[in-house]
């Protein structure tokens, strides 16, 4: 299938909680008991440079610091610096969003007392989020919009991409039990006119906001998730209906990532980035820890148009360190998106590409037969493993510890 290139490498990090609620010392200020570990950021970096790492933008999908204080800020705008240093991405491609622990509760609280009007107090609680010395208010000139005006919608535009980031917490406040992100219908209207105005934009397309759009399956935890965004669906729609390549987000801090087909009808590849240096609870994360993520965008498919690329994953445990994440994890280490067809057209093609090559040999190694079969490979793990089990019968064959590897480590073998 022909193809047209794009070659975008985006790195990302979500959910630092820089601050009172960072895993490692040099991410947290004062003492704080749940920083166990020394120099998370030399070994970041060390990683970096053992995986041989590089990305062209750093996006950062909130949640950056943890209590939203001008000296959390601080340190948090230098340490992502740092890191973008470390991948080689320019300082004005650094590209972020507020999460709910952005906002300044203290500020709220305060002008509230003092009766001051919504706006003044949506303003004032991101004064420490927009000082100016920091790498959050000196990208945010370069961008069309605002993230605390209405609709709370920034959109950056680079020679080879447009990145929009809705600031999903701006309704967040001390007095809300959960902290869920929302957009409001008076929201999506503008946010439709101004997606509308940007639709003849012939670059990769990347839409990123906080909180999680969607209710995933949580085997983590034993109660009701209540902190999904408000009005998602509606969100999505326009996300879809505008044509958007990829979808980041975080606020979850169990990495996801999924496709999803809105009434639209264009399918959305949408990561759950989960959380790069929370202290994360033992009793819920022990199996699923940091995380970093790298999406490479290789090309267009030329009949769909769908940008093609794979999302590479690590995870950080605090014995062994950086390592690639695992599919009995959240996330596989490799998940290649940009392609789809209906369940029994992927199987028939599979059955009859697969069934040639077993009437030769005794086994097939997966990552050899996408070398061979490259637009197979951009279907998601899940659409593949759903469809490799359907046709296991018809091709007399055993799919070696399918549910317990990633794709890449799959031996279909002959019956």
């Amino acid at each position: 299938m022909d193809s047209s290139g794009i070659d975008i490498k985006v790195a990302i990090i979500s959910d630092l909680h820089i601050g009172g609620g960072a895993k490692s010392k040099d991410f947290s200020i004062d003492n704080v008991s749940g920083a166990v570990i020394d120099n998370y950021l030399d070994q970041f970096k060390a990683f970096v440079v053992k995986e041989g790492l590089g990305a062209d933008y750093l996006i950062v999908p909130g949640d950056i610091s943890n209590s939203a204080s001008k000296e959390e800020f601080v340190l948090a705008s230098s340490l992502i610096k740092q890191i973008a240093v470390s991948l080689g991405v320019d300082e004005s491609k650094i590209l972020f969003c507020p999460g709910n622990h952005d906002v300044d509760w203290k500020t709220i609280t305060a002008l509230r007392e003092l009766r001051h009007s919504e706006a003044d107090i949506i303003k004032s609680k991101y004064l420490n989020f927009h000082s100016e010395e920091l790498v959050f208010n000196k990208n945010l000139p370069q961008a069309e919009g605002r993230f605390d005006e209405s609709p709370y919608l920034v959109s950056w535009e680079f020679n080879d991409a447009l990145v929009c980031s809705l600031n999903t917490a701006v309704f967040d406040e001390p007095g809300k039990k959960t902290h869920h992100g929302e957009v409001k219908p008076a929201q999506l209207l503008a946010i439709d006119e101004i997606l509308s105005k940007k639709a003849g934009v012939d670059k990769l397309k990347i839409f990123l906001f906080h909180h999680h759009p969607k209710q995933y399956l949580d085997s983590t935890f034993p109660f009701a998730d209540f902190s999904a965004m408000t009005n998602a669906e509606g969100l999505l729609d326009l996300i879809s209906k505008h044509g958007f390549d990829f979808v980041i987000h975080g606020h979850k801090h169990i990495p996801r990532f999924t496709m999803q087909i809105q009434t639209v009808g264009h399918p959305l590849w949408i990561l759950c980035a989960g959380s790069f240096s929370a202290s994360l609870d033992n009793r819920y994360f022990e199996a699923v820890g940091n995380n970093f993520h790298m999406v490479e965008f290789h090309d267009r498919c030329s009949k769909t148009k769908y940008a093609r690329g794979v999302v590479r994953s690590w995870t950080h445990y605090s014995g062994p360190g950086w390592m690639q994440s695992q599919a009995k994890g959240s996330v596989d280490s490799q998940n290649y998106f940009g392609a789809f067809l209906p369940l029994p057209q992927l199987q028939r093609e599979l059955q009859a590409s697969l069934g040639t090559l077993l009437d030769e040999k005794r086994f097939v190694e997966w990552k050899s037969f996408v070398v061979d079969n490259p637009s197979l490979k951009y279907y998601t793990n899940e659409s593949l493993r759903a469809s490799l089990k359907a046709i296991e019968v018809e091709l007399n064959a055993t799919l070696h510890e399918i549910d317990n590897v990633n794709l890449d480590q799959l031996v279909i073998l002959k019956r």
